[in-house]
């Protein structure tokens, strides 16, 4: 059947293939991310690409508010969608660009959601029976899938929740970030002010150094490697390296309240991530995404062969 099988469905297939490798290779990118890209606390990370763990917290001020089950949350996404015929068509979508707080035990980073590729594990869809858009008169809940079948969601798009939801004229589906989750972040971390932190840094790093200038033979116990008696340029350089380890850990110690943190999308196109799953469900989520993608793949690239290879 593959060996005659006609050209418009060499070219679909030819098609999914595609789309199935690029669903295996951003997985395999996401997971090697997360595991190479080294934890951070926010009082002490440094400027830069870094990866963050903490607590979502709400500002201050006028609430977020998702707008389809009025629940107040830290971000959301929602999509409404209105049965034609056989298919859905989006009536309405929009993403919060609200500003919220990433808090871990040493301090507050302020999170800039716009740009990011934010996965939730608060995510549910539900059919309207009567009573038009907006009107709510009857919901249908849609049980929840799985963890599997979320995983396949998130390779082949909306499938299974446009097999598994067309119950009704109207369909919705909202994605939130609540307060006080569990927020793992990955993204471009900066401080106001981080011009101050340098220069402590460097006047807390000479006070160390002088403070062992004066105790001459404990430094030359610390960092005379060759026993010489004296402190040459390598032995030198290795002991301001490790008294600016030092000054750092005291630094770090310190109240910074005149210091604001920020995390946003880095500007050279590196991937800002958000999650409130912990950082195993993550790495798991995206290495059963590189593991279908690829499996796919191979599945209809061979599938592919045997239809082209009567054409050759």
């Amino acid at each position: 059947s593959l060996a005659h099988a006609p050209e418009p469905l060499v070219a679909f297939t030819a098609v999914l293939a595609a789309v199935a490798f690029f669903a295996g290779f951003s997985g395999l990118r996401r997971t090697r991310l997360i595991e190479d890209v080294p934890t951070a606390r926010v009082r002490s990370a440094p400027q830069g690409y870094v990866e963050l763990i903490g607590t979502a917290r709400m500002l201050g001020g006028e609430p977020i508010v998702a707008p389809l089950s009025n629940t107040p949350c830290c971000w959301f996404h929602y999509k409404v969608e209105r049965r034609a015929g056989r298919d859905w068509r989006v009536v309405q979508s929009g993403t919060s660009d609200g500003i919220f707080v990433l808090r871990d035990d040493t301090g507050d980073c302020v999170v800039d959601p716009e740009g990011a590729e934010i996965s939730s594990r608060h995510k549910r869809s539900w059919s309207d029976h009567g009573g038009g858009w907006g009107g709510h008169a009857v919901h249908a809940r849609l049980p929840s899938l799985g963890r599997t079948a979320d995983l396949v969601v998130d390779i082949g798009g909306e499938l299974l929740e446009t097999l598994g939801s067309g119950v009704g004229e109207y369909r919705y589906t909202e994605a939130v970030i609540l307060d006080g989750d569990p927020l793992y972040a990955i993204g471009q971390f900066g401080s106001v002010g981080v011009d101050d932190h340098a220069s402590s840094l460097r006047e807390i790093t000479g006070a160390i150094l002088r403070d062992w200038k004066r105790r001459p033979e404990t430094l030359r116990e610390r960092f005379d490697a060759n026993r010489d008696g004296v402190l040459d340029g390598v032995e030198w350089e290795r002991a301001r390296a490790v008294a600016r380890r030092e000054a750092d850990r005291e630094l770090a110690t310190k109240p910074d309240e005149n210091r604001l943190h920020t995390l946003k999308k880095p500007i050279d196109g590196r991937y800002f991530l958000l999650s409130n799953l912990e950082e195993f469900g993550l790495l798991r989520r995206y290495r059963w995404r590189m593991r279908i993608g690829f499996g796919l793949f191979l599945l209809l690239g061979g599938a592919l062969m045997v239809m082209l290879s009567t054409r050759l």
